[in-house]
């Protein structure tokens, strides 16, 4: 009984995660811990009553499932928060990019009309004037370019930290609330099903 109630519950957790590709990942992290969990418990007898344990499995596989599905969602949440966020992030990295793009064009304008100049003199009287007229234009560009580059790698690394903090706490409640379900599933094979018994999945 004890080996074809832990591979009942294994192959739901199996498959759950199967059924989520995103989140599986994290959740077979999650589920690798649960499963330690069944193999090390001793609650799963033998003459446990074929009766009171379909009872119990019938009571507990739903919210077990349901637990699973809300990990599912809650992950695909922080992902995709976390994926929105870096996509804007990164249009404005390219207005920005944009932006410098342009200003450094007419910088290198100023330069290049130079070249239409035949006398060598008034080449090099025009791009002494180009480069003393763009010398403050190109140090701000310099500085600009710099902050701007500190300023998007700051941004994606709060948002992978965020992302994280989310999904962790994801995986936390899953494993929190699953184990206590199994915890009360083990009961149950030993005690019945009580007439009151709840467990929240969400």
């Amino acid at each position: 009984m004890q080996t074809s109630a832990i591979t009942i519950i294994s192959l739901a957790l199996i498959g759950a995660t199967v059924a989520i590709p995103v989140a599986s990942i994290a959740k077979a992290r999650a589920d690798n811990g649960i499963l330690n969990l069944l193999a090390q418990s001793n609650l799963l007898g033998s003459s446990a009553d074929p009766d009171i344990t379909t009872e119990c499995f019938n009571h507990f596989m739903p919210i077990l499932n349901e637990i699973s599905t809300n990990f599912s969602v809650e992950y695909e949440q922080c992902v995709t928060v976390a994926s929105q966020a870096a996509a804007n992030l990164s249009a404005k990295a390219a207005q920005n990019r944009a932006d410098f793009v342009k200003e450094t064009s007419a910088i290198c304008s100023a330069f290049s009309s130079c070249h239409s100049d035949t006398d060598n003199l008034d080449f090099f009287n025009c791009y002494a004037t180009a480069a003393s007229t763009d010398i403050n234009e190109i140090y701000n560009l310099s500085d600009n370019a710099s902050n701007a580059a500190i300023s998007l790698k700051g941004g994606l690394q709060q948002i992978k930290d965020t992302e994280d903090i989310c999904t962790n706490t994801a995986q936390c409640t899953y494993t929190e609330k699953t184990s206590e379900t199994f915890r009360q599933l083990y009961a149950c094979f030993g005690n019945g099903l009580p007439a009151d018994t709840t467990v929240s999945a969400s």
